[in-house]
């Protein structure tokens, strides 16, 4: 493919990259875009009376005719309303007239302000939203192949990105409604100077047009810069501890630095490119302003008035012209952004879940044991790895533990028991009934899952045991820590429940995390507990009052129990050996 194509090919990607976005911002916009679509139109007609408005000014303090018959009509009409037939008493009536047009304009200025920055809120909150949503409706198995940086870097800065673009396409439109009143305005005084403006914006979008394209790829490189340094910053903080106890920090420090001058060096390169086409555009308007002065006095001899009039609209015109080149400069930027989200939207939607409830109320959880009839699951890109043919029943109340070699499937028989994977062969029963629609979601009700290596907010312990039983008390809370044997641990810090544990428990010990996760756990008293060596920070002894006060509870829940101590499979009613 030559040069040219690529060109021509990314030109028609970005173009309808755009085409998407508006569309995407139009239809969140709905009511409120007609809306402001009247405010655009009204204030770019008020705008236009106040500079027409002008031409009675200056042929009244002159005294001469603008040459222009409706015009001159105008002026005499108005001067008739005034008061008196002086001119200071006709200067009066006009200025007069002009500040309550003023007056008004600000009113629309002030609405359609509201307005827009409104739209730009609301759209930045919908696609965060609908990222969050796409996350929390989409199987396990995508979400967990998803880099965390990639989707926090969307959910912040490219969202946020989009939000600014959504920003500039309104300021955008607002300066094209201003842009055409003030085009109306000229054609109306002059439509001979209309068409050589108007040829001469032409020349200049033309010549304009590959800024567009190099912004975008500007905007593309910028992005990526940018999602490297979430990257890199999270790889950074998760690794910081490992990395000061052996003295290796200083090869992150290297690679940080260098994402960082990568992401500087861009946002320089785009401030350059943008100073400079603005200086461009600045040149061009300074070369019409004249070119109209020399073909108004040496061609058209066009009256004083009417060229100061249309000198003045020309000077306006800038503003309008410059915001809407700067605004299409920033968009093509940030269009990079807005395909990243698009592109992390549909790649979570295309997997959703398929047992969610659509209709209907909980059935409430089967009574009975847990089946696995001949239960396949086998991770994709990965040899062996996963549940293969895997028969099992639990009866209620059962502990049963769960040992086999690292890679067995023991955490994937697991996921499938709690339902974020679906088997590719066999099935799953509660009682008598599938695993999956409503019988899944009263089934997630009832469990608690407990992880290794447990995620805790950096927050109190309070808030963490309130997260999975928001109407607990201090009661049930204690409760829960003295089954975890985690209230000790508790009643001997100052804050006590109020405590705060740190960034994912930083602040904690290995085996106080696992008590506070177990008691995160046990809190929402659960009838079905997997816990995935989950006490394998806790020492032996301690992991046996657990155990003890876990299995004297009414009613017992089931417990499956994955670990490769022997003391804590010794704990179990019995041992499944995972092949």
């Amino acid at each position: 493919m030559t040069d040219a194509a690529q060109v021509d090919r990314s030109a028609e990607s970005g173009a309808r990259l755009f085409r998407d976005f508006a569309s995407d911002f139009l239809r969140y916009g709905g009511a409120r875009g007609w809306l402001l679509g009247f405010y655009l139109a009204v204030g770019a007609v008020v705008e236009g009376l106040g500079v027409l408005l002008l031409l009675p000014l200056v042929t009244i303090v002159t005294g001469s005719s603008s040459g222009n018959g409706w015009i001159d009509g105008i002026t005499k009409s108005i001067a008739a309303l005034a008061p008196g037939s002086t001119i200071a008493w006709k200067l009066a009536f006009v200025l007069m007239l002009f500040a309550l047009l003023v007056g008004f304009r600000s009113f629309i200025i002030l609405n359609r302000d509201v307005l827009m920055e409104r739209l730009q809120s609301g759209f930045v909150e919908a696609l965060r939203l609908r990222i969050v949503t796409a996350l929390a409706d989409c199987s396990w198995e995508t979400v967990s192949r998803l880099k965390h940086g990639r989707i926090m870097h969307v959910l912040a800065q490219d969202v946020d990105e989009c939000g600014n673009a959504a920003f500039l396409l309104l300021r955008s439109a607002a300066a094209v409604a201003l842009l055409v009143g003030q085009w109306a305005l000229v054609v109306l005084v002059s439509p001979k100077f209309a068409m050589v403006i108007l040829s001469m914006i032409a020349l200049a979008v033309i010549v304009l047009r590959p800024s567009l394209r190099h912004s975008a790829d500007l905007g593309r490189g910028m992005a990526d810069s940018n999602l490297n340094l979430i990257v890199e910053t999270g790889q950074f903080l998760g690794g910081l501890k490992l990395a000061l106890s052996q003295d290796l920090q200083h090869s992150f420090l290297a690679e940080f630095r260098r994402v960082q001058d990568g992401a500087v060096w861009r946002r320089i390169a785009f401030t350059r490119h943008r100073a400079f086409t603005q200086l461009t555009l600045t040149a061009t308007v300074a070369l019409m302003g004249g070119v109209v002065v020399l073909i108004g006095v040496g061609y058209f001899h066009t009256a004083p008035a009417v060229l100061f009039t249309l000198l003045f609209v020309l000077a306006r015109l800038s503003g309008p012209v410059g915001q809407i080149q700067t605004s299409a400069q920033r968009i093509s930027h940030s269009m990079p952004t807005y395909r990243k989200v698009k592109a992390l939207q549909a790649e979570l939607s295309a997997t959703p879940h398929t047992d969610k409830i659509k209709h209907g109320r909980s059935v409430g959880v089967p009574s009975g044991g847990i089946e696995l009839d001949a239960v396949t699951y086998l991770h994709a890109g990965l040899e062996r790895a996963g549940v293969s043919a895997f028969s099992l029943r639990i009866e209620p109340g059962e502990i049963i533990g769960l040992a086999g070699p690292s890679g067995a499937g023991k955490t994937t028989l697991a996921d499938l028991i709690v339902g974020l994977y679906t088997p590719q062969a066999g099935a799953i029963r509660i009682g008598s009934q599938a695993l999956e629609g409503p019988v899944l979601d009263s089934w997630r009700q009832a469990l608690s899952y407990v992880a290794q290596d447990p995620f805790l907010f950096h927050d109190s312990i309070r808030m963490n045991l309130l997260w999975a039983r928001p109407n607990a008390s201090d009661e049930d809370m204690w409760e829960a820590l003295i089954l975890a044997d985690a209230a000790p641990m508790v009643r001997l810090l100052s804050a006590g429940l109020d405590a705060i544990v740190g960034e994912r428990g930083a602040l904690l010990s290995g085996g106080e995390r696992q008590r506070i996760a177990l008691a995160r756990a046990l809190i929402r008293r659960p009838s079905f507990l997997v816990l995935d060596e989950a006490t394998s920070a806790i020492d032996p002894d301690g992991e046996a009052r657990i155990m003890a006060q876990l299995r004297n509870l009414v009613p017992r829940p089931t417990i499956l129990m994955i670990a490769h101590r022997a003391e804590s499979l010794a704990l179990c009613d019995r041992t499944v050996e995972m092949p």
